[in-house]
């Protein structure tokens, strides 16, 4: 086996070496072509360029400008870099911000830098603040649009689940879009880095008085086209060695991130458990959730709810089935406060727990930390809420599987996970949307058990969506009703 996924690997890397190396040979031989044709004076040999080169590096100087640029670039870079994340995530986040900022952005990101870097450097002088302000203005457009891009692509589904499960600004920014965001910061970094490196030349040549664009100035304009080579090589130098350090340093991101995120826990006690737990099987649920004559419209959509009321105290379940598109979703969440009524009244508790009709686990984290997610921001423990996870796992049926992540598990498996997931909210109230579709007939009901049993623990009001109400028929304490018309009335089930 060893030998048969090192092979092809082994064979892919030759390959690319000869490729690598067949570029750099076309490369030097129009190199040599063109000196021949133009005369060395106007462009030099490689050779010679590779010498010069060789020559500016050992000098002392040289590298004092180079370490000029080098602080030139890691400035403008951090300020653009800043500058385009937080501008991409409003224009990402709100189309007022967007049409506000998209001018600005197409500005500079379209505008030749000439035209506006020459009137800033008269404007502030000769120095490093307007050549750090031209690498700035030159990189934050390229982060901003990447960024925005993201935030364009943020999952809706993740939003109302956290807004059920950990609802407010920091718990979003930490669970969705910074992690969502992750793989689009580090392309702009990788970009924005190599763009501030060239930019660096435009900032150096008209705002400074050193570095290596004011060097590439001052060779061009006396003529000196060896030296005018030799420092343009050092800045190729400079590019190369970024698109080295740049994948090195986005490796560091998920060794910090597993370092501060522990998302399996360690040994848990009866300690750790037992307090949740007995939290868990102890607290009271609120006596009941209800709607009174609730109307609801979707702008441009037309009524989907009218007249509707339902009353579900502590201990029963209400099993509401319909057609598909009826409104049995818009109900849970207008409940679930994810939704605004159009007319009538919900009373429900703010603990609400939601079984969606997807699993909506975070992919980035662990099933244990999805489960957890939670109770660590109701405020307790982080130990104990890992291992009170990881006790709510065991009795949904996945014990022993909490360290992988959603996409290791079924389409079984991460149903329960949602299920322990809901109740991991400790919740005062259930909402069930369709909450085993997409499985077989026997996986349904070992999962129903598994909700009832949990329910024996933890008694609340439950309202469920399916389309299987007959699966449920038999169940001690359940109500039924049906969703029909348009706008959907709610009416009982015989």
């Amino acid at each position: 086996m060893g030998g048969q996924t090192t092979g092809p690997k082994r064979g892919r890397t030759s390959r690319r070496w000869i490729f690598l190396s067949a570029g750099i040979a076309a490369l030097a031989a129009l190199w040599c072509a063109t000196s021949l044709w133009g005369g060395g004076y106007f462009v030099p040999a490689p050779w010679t360029t590779l010498a010069d080169t060789a020559a500016l590096l050992i000098q002392a100087s040289t590298w004092k400008q180079i370490l000029i640029t080098l602080l030139r670039i890691l400035a403008g870079f951090l300020a653009g870099y800043l500058a385009g994340a937080l501008c991409g995530t409003a224009m990402g986040s709100r189309v007022e911000l967007n049409a506000f900022f998209k001018p600005l952005i197409l500005f500079f990101q379209g505008m030749p830098p000439l035209l506006w870097a020459i009137p800033l450097v008269v404007a502030m002088g000769i120095g490093h603040a307007p050549a750090i302000a031209v690498i700035a203005l030159i990189t934050t457009p390229v982060v901003a649009v990447t960024v925005a891009e993201g935030m364009g692509s943020l999952p809706r589904a993740y939003r109302e689940m956290l807004n059920v499960f950990a609802p407010g600004l920091w718990p979003r920014l930490k669970e969705l879009t910074f992690p969502h965001l992750r793989p689009f910061l580090s392309a702009a970094l990788n970009v924005g880095l190599v763009l501030a490196v060239k930019a660096s030349v435009t900032a150096e040549y008209f705002g400074a008085n050193d570095g290596i664009g004011f060097q590439i100035q001052s060779a061009y304009q006396s003529l000196q086209i060896r030296r005018l080579f030799s420092w343009g090589a050092v800045l190729v130098l400079l590019i190369i060695l970024g698109n080295r350090l740049v994948p090195r340093i986005r490796l560091i991101a998920p060794a910090l991130q597993r370092l501060l995120h522990k998302d399996v826990p360690p040994a848990c006690s009866t300690e750790n458990i037992g307090k949740l737990k007995a939290i868990f099987t102890s607290r009271k649920s609120s006596p009941r959730m209800a709607v009174h004559g609730l109307s609801f419209s979707y702008p441009d959509c037309g009524p989907v709810l009218s007249n509707v009321s339902i009353t579900v105290r502590s201990g029963q379940i209400a099993v509401i089935s319909g057609d598909s598109g009826v409104g049995k979703t818009t109900l849970l969440k207008l409940l679930a406060s994810l939704l605004a009524p159009t007319s009538g009244r919900v009373e429900c508790p703010s603990g609400i727990g939601f079984v969606f009709q997807d699993d909506r686990l975070l992919p980035w984290k662990s099933v244990t930390a999805n489960t957890a997610l939670p109770l660590v921001h109701q405020g307790f423990p982080l130990k104990d809420s890992l291992c009170f996870a990881s006790y709510l796992l065991g009795e949904a049926g996945l014990g022993g599987e909490g360290e992988k992540k959603p996409d290791e598990l079924s389409g079984g498996m991460r149903k329960r996970a949602a299920l322990a997931r809901c109740f991991a909210r400790i919740p005062e109230a259930i909402l069930l949307d369709e909450p085993f579709s997409g499985l077989h007939r026997e996986a349904r009901r070992q999962l129903w058990e598994k909700l009832l049993h949990l329910l024996e623990l933890h008694p609340v009001p439950v309202l469920m969506a399916t389309h299987f109400p007959e699966e449920v028929a038999e169940t001690p304490g359940c109500r039924f009703f049906e969703l029909r018309g348009r706008p959907a009335v709610l009416v009982p089930r015989e």
